[in-house]
């Protein structure tokens, strides 16, 4: 069984497409505040990448982890600050900007590389999405570098070829782990389970097997 994460701006549904790959899967709505349990192999993408790794730092209790496309924090008191700043804004327009626009612009970011994942308004709680701004941010949880090294657990770090900031987490993050895997997805961007659905599930298939 997958405990399978989604990301800020995502969906339970967005993990569909694993079950048509034959995995078993349970996907928690993080916006809901579902339980992420213990289980199996845990999977994380980006947002829900850092709250699976805090999770195990924790002491979640799983098999195995796959992290996709997530930091391990920021650390420096204005690289934080700056941070906030940012997802404040970010949050205000979610709160209250048309939804066509602010959804525009979120997918513009130079890290998704024009890579769009459609997204209905009648999905989110505009106010639930701002509070996870808020709430999660790399710059208000404690970055999480230092105690990588606590983890004991088979770890497999996902990043895309194209987004290279997070190419660098994930090399990092690999070398902090004992005995973790890292793979880059040729050509694809930041959304890597979407991008590349076929290669990431082999990838999945070979790690968990």
């Amino acid at each position: 069984m997958i405990v399978a994460l989604h990301g800020f701006l995502g969906h339970p549904s967005d993990w569909n497409f694993l079950r048509d790959e034959g995995f078993e899967v349970r996907a928690p709505n993080l916006f809901h505040h579902e339980p992420i349990g213990d289980g199996d192999t845990l999977l994380g993408y980006s947002m829900g990448g850092r709250l699976a790794l805090h999770a195990l730092l924790n002491g979640a209790k799983f098999s195995r982890a796959v992290i996709v496309s997530a930091g391990l924090g920021i650390e420096g008191d204005d690289a934080r600050a700056e941070r906030r700043v940012a997802d404040e804004a970010w949050a205000q327009r979610f709160e209250c900007d048309e939804w066509s626009d602010v959804a525009r612009d979120w997918n513009a970011q130079p890290l998704f590389a024009g890579n769009e994942l459609p997204r209905d308004e009648r999905d989110f709680d505009r106010a639930t999405l701002a509070n996870a701004l808020r709430a999660w941010s790399p710059a208000m949880l404690p970055p999480i570098a230092s105690r990588l090294h606590e983890l004991r657990l088979p770890i497999l770090f996902v990043a895309g070829e194209r987004d290279a900031k997070y190419v660098a987490e994930a090399e990092r993050a690999a070398k902090l782990v004992s005995g973790a895997e890292l793979w880059v997805a040729p050509g694809a961007a930041h959304r890597v389970p979407w991008e590349a659905p076929h290669a990431f599930a082999e990838r999945l298939h070979a790690f968990i097997d």
